[in-house]
């Protein structure tokens, strides 16, 4: 399920071949590396993942008139864990 992927923990497995992993990567290496992360693949993967949950932001839209609503919150749990629910009209 991409979307709860996305939702709970901003990596969607298997989304870019290894080699694109590699070059996205390779382009925060001076960052990283001033930011004081070694220089290992997993600091270097790890340190890429967390630039990209503090700078990713997704919107949804829903309509919490019927059921649709419901049905995808219990579908995707993420939708109601992981996310800030902004209401802007009472709900019904």
């Amino acid at each position: 399920m991409p979307i709860n992927d996305i939702l709970n923990n901003g990596w969607i497995q298997d989304l870019f071949p290894k080699e694109d992993v590699d070059g996205m990567v390779a382009g925060l290496r001076n960052e990283a590396k001033g930011a004081g992360i070694p220089d290992t693949a997993d600091a270097m993967l790890a340190y890429f993942l967390e630039t990209v949950k503090q700078k990713f932001k997704m919107i949804l839209c829903f309509s919490p008139v019927g059921d649709n609503f419901r049905v995808k919150s219990r579908k995707f749990p993420g939708l109601v864990a992981s996310t800030a629910i902004d209401f802007f009209h009472a709900w019904p």
